[in-house]
């Protein structure tokens, strides 16, 4: 079957460069190519082009026959101008999630909607494509996946890490290595030094959502990490509107040290219990911002 490709445009290049930023990737750090595709979901091609854009920008290095590194001596990076499609996207999510757009859209109307070119058209969608939330249809255009961004769709992403994560802590043989705990534990101490206030809501996110994939990770069992990911990265758009809640971030982080701190000491059940009791309130927190309708959380408590 021939895979069908869209325009990454600079989106890709801004999350690896928030990839880097939220997991404190050190100097010299092998940005991989094969491990950056699995990431967001997208073919080699598309990450080895924005890893050359921030080569470019010279927030990477490249070494030719050996790879792309990180690289923290270089210019700042340059300012951008506002990104039409990054704006599109952001109107475009609370649409979706409203029910006020699909669920089968054009380009065309994509276009007159947000006023967007042909090729900025299909790098919105390519994202959200690659985000899980739209696909492409056999003739035209593209299927919004209703069921993703339904009003209960964050309340059942909420349900079904409340099952997975504490599940995979508990699973024999779990192991997250202590070069892992010291580098998720330096992320976090640095998000509560001040990078909360500082940071774009984007790296927030993605900290807190690698966070989780990191610790999945320790349980070995590629289809549980594959489906958290997935999850994460549909959460992404549903939750945009929440994410300039700072004070909640602090609590998270500091959640996600005691959380380390049992894991690190052997003790998974406590582990998977603090899991638990921090993803409640993170449920909670979004019930209280209006993004989950307070009788699922009712309903999921009674379970």
């Amino acid at each position: 079957m021939a895979m069908i490709t869209f325009s990454i445009g600079p989106h890709l290049a801004a999350d690896i460069a928030a990839l880097i930023t939220a997991e404190s990737l050190p100097e010299g750090a092998h940005l991989r190519t094969a491990d950056l595709a699995r990431r967001f979901a997208v073919s080699r091609w598309p990450v080895e082009q924005a890893l050359k854009k921030l080569a470019r920008t010279g927030q990477v290095r490249h070494e030719p026959n050996r790879g792309f590194f990180v690289r923290h001596d270089g210019p700042a990076a340059p300012a951008t101008a506002p990104d039409p499609v990054h704006a599109a996207y952001l109107r475009l999510a609370f649409m979706l999630t409203e029910q006020a757009f699909g669920p089968q859209v054009t380009e065309q109307q994509i276009r007159d909607r947000f006023a967007l070119t042909k090729r900025q058209t299909l790098e919105l969608m390519g994202r959200l494509v690659r985000e899980g939330i739209a696909e492409k249809r056999a003739g035209y255009g593209w299927n919004i996946n209703t069921e993703l961004i339904a009003p209960d769709a964050l309340a059942h992403t909420t349900q079904m890490r409340l099952i997975l994560e504490p599940a995979a802590l508990r699973l024999p043989g779990y192991q997250l290595p202590k070069g892992d705990i010291a580098r998720l534990r330096r992320v976090e101490d640095d998000l509560l030094g001040g990078t909360i206030d500082l940071a774009p809501p984007d790296t927030l996110y993605l900290r807190g959502a690698q966070f989780h994939e990191a610790l999945m990770a320790g349980a070995g069992n590629p289809f549980m990490l594959q489906a958290l990911m997935r999850v994460n990265r549909v959460r992404r758009l549903l939750t945009y509107r929440a994410m300039n809640d700072r004070e909640r971030y602090y609590r998270q982080s500091r959640e996600h040290m005691a959380i380390l701190d049992l894991i690190e000491a052997g003790d998974h059940s406590a582990a998977a219990r603090q899991m638990e009791a921090h993803l409640r309130k993170v449920r909670h927190s979004l019930s209280t911002l209006g993004f989950i309708a307070a009788q699922d959380v009712a309903s999921a408590q009674s379970d």
